[in-house]
């Protein structure tokens, strides 16, 4: 009786290391290849007074794309970027492939210089590279 609890007791630790084993613990990620990496294409922006207008196309997987944007500001002290953080993400969608998108970023106030970075990822989950920064500061409309 003894050997038959000891030989459950195993079992149930058993399940338990292998329910709380180490490693990343997320939901399934969905995996896939176009071949093609997504891309920013024909980005160009301009400021507005205070607001930062992104002009860009995707280019990649026709099944469908989207975009990510990452923000952060110039430190005014030492002239250095602080942390990126995402500022903006659109899911992939498949109208977006090759047409012309416009992004308008509300900057709030020219007392600070932000920077900026966008790339493409496709429905799998793939990343396209960065954007160069683009650097854009509000316009002091009271002047």
């Amino acid at each position: 009786m003894m050997h038959k609890q000891m030989r459950y007791l195993a079992m149930i630790c058993a399940g338990l290391l292998l329910l709380a084993g180490c490693g990343k613990k997320e939901a399934p990620q969905v995996v896939g290849d176009t071949g093609e990496k997504p891309q920013i294409v024909d980005l160009s922006y301009e400021v507005v007074g205070n607001v930062l207008e992104l002009k860009f196309s995707l280019a990649g997987d026709p099944a469908g794309l989207g975009y990510q944007i990452d923000r952060t500001q110039v430190d005014p002290y030492c002239h250095c970027l602080d942390i990126w953080r995402r500022y903006y993400e659109r899911p992939a969608m498949k109208q977006q492939v090759g047409t012309p998108l416009t992004r308008p970023i509300n900057l709030k106030t020219d007392k600070v210089e932000f920077v900026f970075r966008i790339r493409a990822i496709d429905r799998f989950g793939n990343f396209g590279p960065w954007s160069k920064a683009i650097h854009a500061r509000a316009v002091d409309l009271s002047k």
